[in-house]
């Protein structure tokens, strides 16, 4: 295995079999949270030595995104000394099939019925959009990975929504009273597919599932026929009772996903 320089404590680290790049990995030292973050690619058979020196490499717990499934999850099943944190269940949507549509076009005329108010992203600021987010996301993490503080996390938002937030792909729901209930925001591309969260802000509200699928429904508009993914956790009881509704659900190239914890495992260090 070949280590890259120049990470100061974050660390990288190749594998190579005749001279053939097998497995390459990232470890990144976080400073806000008391765990780093490791992001793992491999070819089928590869990839644990390379995952256990990079957990060794410091007594700090890591955390990885896990597809089932594939070569990388095969790898840490491996290493073991897993711990489950949370899982996004299979959200991979057929923008365009014309099922999708219909279902679209039935929830907006759902929240219209009923009052309710969708605001496009680019009429919001970006601080009232990172307000509605932080509001989601601080409670939506508290149980497995709670945010310490909250001001660095708001202004690391900040530069990525500033950087890759697609607000014409963003819309917010408000209640007849002003109040936000829900909100769909177009945060990320990863190889080509859009991955949108959906964010609650008022699970409890009467009208919060006519806004929630509302606010999904003018997104996945939006962006047809594009590849979609939708980011939600299966403990987020509003966002899974949007997405069981969507036809044509499956799974995709990044959902399911589980979120998993890595401490203890013996190795030495490369």
């Amino acid at each position: 295995m070949q280590p890259d320089a120049g990470l100061g404590e974050s660390r990288s680290l190749v594998e190579e079999v005749d001279g053939r790049v097998v497995a390459a990995g990232l470890r990144v030292r976080s400073t806000r949270d008391d765990a780093d973050l490791v992001e793992l690619m491999c070819e089928p058979g590869h990839g644990a030595e390379l995952l256990r020196a990079l957990v060794a490499a410091d007594d700090r717990p890591v955390w990885l995104r896990v597809v089932p499934g594939t070569p990388t999850a095969h790898a840490v099943a491996e290493v073991g000394h897993v711990e489950v944190m949370q899982s996004l269940p299979p959200a991979a949507i057929p923008s365009g099939d014309p099922d999708v549509h219909a279902w679209a076009h039935g929830r907006l005329g759902s929240a219209e019925r009923d009052g309710i108010v969708l605001r496009r992203g680019t009429e919001l600021t970006l601080d009232q959009l990172l307000d509605l987010w932080m509001e989601a996301y601080l409670p939506a993490h508290e149980s497995f990975a709670p945010v310490k503080d909250v001001a660095e996390t708001r202004e690391t938002f900040r530069t990525w929504f500033s950087r890759g937030l697609d607000r014409e792909a963003t819309f917010v729901a408000l209640a007849g009273d002003g109040r936000a209930l829900a909100g769909s925001m177009m945060t990320s591309e990863i190889d080509g597919i859009l991955v949108p969260a959906m964010i609650e802000l008022a699970p409890e509200h009467p009208s919060g599932t006519t806004g929630a699928a509302a606010c999904v429904a003018a997104t996945l508009l939006a962006v047809s026929p594009r590849a979609v993914e939708l980011e939600g956790h299966v403990d987020q009881r509003l966002y899974m009772s949007v997405l069981e509704t969507i036809p044509h659900r499956s799974a995709g190239v990044l959902t399911p996903m589980d979120m998993v914890r890595i401490q203890g495992v013996d190795a030495p260090r490369p």
